[in-house]
């Protein structure tokens, strides 16, 4: 069975003695939201407390925030438009800004790493995240813009998100809204995936930075970033 969760507006005022900055507000309710305390500071969800419908489902795996994540059920692939599966977040933004939006995600092949999304109403937008055998945080960004992460003028008030499947078992763990651009949690490793990944004991480009070409194709090579099970050899 499914469970399905919300997230409750918390004033800041009941944090007596804690940081403003500190996050992860995910409890059952039936009003969604949570709050972004200033402009430099950001919030993190998670992205099973958020209101799921149709396709989406809750998973559970050690390496997962809190041990939950959502995917998109088999048999619900839509590439052209927002699939029926939705995960909705309300938030309430006190100070306007200009903000970017990450994701964590794990998406081990090229059939399972994008999803769409949408801000508060407007234009539908295939965010395809780079694949690996990680989890790891990616920026919001136009489909295969990797290196172009997506601003977000918020105003002062409430605002939603909205994402919806695009296609088969992609993997959400978490989500991060910031007006700083920084990583909002170390990368866990020396490298730095997508571009680089471990590979033999050291820090390799990955096939997404190769253009999906690699001159070998060791076993310890798959399931790396932007590839089949295993890296195409290139001339």
């Amino acid at each position: 069975m499914r469970r399905r969760a919300a997230l409750l507006v918390v004033p800041l005022s009941l944090f007596l003695g804690c940081d403003p900055r500190v996050t992860t507000i995910g409890v059952s309710s039936d009003d969604a939201g949570a709050l972004i305390a200033d402009a430099g500071t950001g919030v993190f969800i998670e992205a099973e407390s958020g209101k799921l419908t149709g396709a989406f489902a809750i998973e559970t795996s050690a390496e997962a925030s809190g041990g939950r994540f959502i995917y998109a059920n088999a048999g619900h692939s839509s590439e052209d438009a927002p699939g029926p599966a939705r995960a909705q977040y309300d938030l309430t933004v006190s100070v306007a800004g200009t903000y970017e939006i990450w994701g964590r995600i794990h998406n081990q092949t090229i059939n399972k790493n994008r999803f769409w999304f949408q801000i508060d109403g407007g234009t539908w937008i295939k965010w395809r995240i780079t694949t690996g055998d990680i989890w790891y945080w990616d920026t919001f960004h136009h489909d295969v813009d990797y290196n172009v992460p997506l601003q977000f003028a918020l105003t002062a008030g409430p605002h939603q998100l909205v994402i919806a499947n695009c296609v088969d078992n992609a993997e959400l763990d978490r989500l991060y809204f910031s007006s700083d651009p920084a990583r909002p949690e170390p990368k866990g490793t020396a490298c730095n995936p997508p571009h680089y990944v471990d590979l033999d004991g050291g820090c390799a480009p990955s096939c997404g930075t190769l253009a999906g070409w690699c001159h070998s194709c060791p076993v310890t090579a798959r399931a790396t970033y932007d590839c089949p099970s295993c890296c195409p050899t290139g001339p």
